[in-house]
């Protein structure tokens, strides 16, 4: 394993920028069961830019400030953002309660959860497929931040990780538990749709799809 500190914070294992290392041992997702399915048998998944979260009309899904980093020094907003495009695909951790699970799935017309047991083997599968058919497209994956806004001291601010603004969210946001796959597009070639299409292959070693969670029964850590 190549494990290398950045000056930033963050850590990249085998060509993966982790804000936090190592990753969860699972993550979760409500989703569409006909996307699930092409997920699972044939790694299809699809990515949309930051841009698209703050179009979505949809008060708990969508945030208008996606991607726009915000804290505040002696009560001076201090804002930063991405120069390159940057993708996005959420997850949640598993101790989501399931009451907000069912909520996310009901906004979104989902029918089903899909199950990751094995996330480092699934990133390593999209860092393979990026180096081949996407070069330039750099994969960073972390825990989402609910502190868009706080107040901070200049050492604090002046010590945040690499693009910290793709991993920050407003307060409102914290029940969904997000870990955040992000891919950045550091070429000079923008491409023309919202969104980044992947080809995995099959992953049903590492994922499965199952029924959303009974609400009366919570996780219990």
């Amino acid at each position: 394993m190549e494990l290398t500190r950045t000056q930033t914070g963050t850590v990249i294992v085998n060509g993966i920028e982790y804000s936090e290392y190592p990753p969860p041992q699972q993550l979760v997702k409500a989703m569409e069961r006909k996307w699930a399915e092409q997920l699972v048998g044939d790694g299809l998944m699809r990515l949309r830019k930051l841009e698209y979260y703050r179009r979505w009309e949809n008060e708990l899904l969508g945030d208008p400030n996606d991607g726009e980093g915000l804290y505040h020094l002696h009560g001076h907003p201090i804002q930063t953002g991405s120069a390159n495009d940057v993708y996005a695909w959420c997850l949640s951790l598993p101790i989501i309660e399931h009451s907000r699970l069912l909520l996310l799935a009901q906004n979104g017309g989902y029918d089903c959860m899909l199950v990751i047991h094995a996330p480092e083997k699934f990133f390593r599968k999209v860092v393979t497929f990026l180096s081949q058919h996407r070069k330039g497209f750099i994969l960073h994956c972390g825990l989402v931040n609910y502190n868009r806004g706080e107040e901070v001291d200049k050492n604090t601010l002046n010590s945040q990780k690499f693009h910290f603004n793709v991993f920050q969210k407003a307060p409102r946001f914290k029940d969904d538990k997000e870990y955040r796959i992000a891919i950045t597009n550091s070429t000079f070639n923008r491409l023309p749709n919202d969104h980044l299409d992947l080809l995995l292959g099959d992953c049903s070693d590492i994922m499965s799809i199952e029924a959303l969670p009974n609400k009366s029964l919570e996780p219990t850590s």
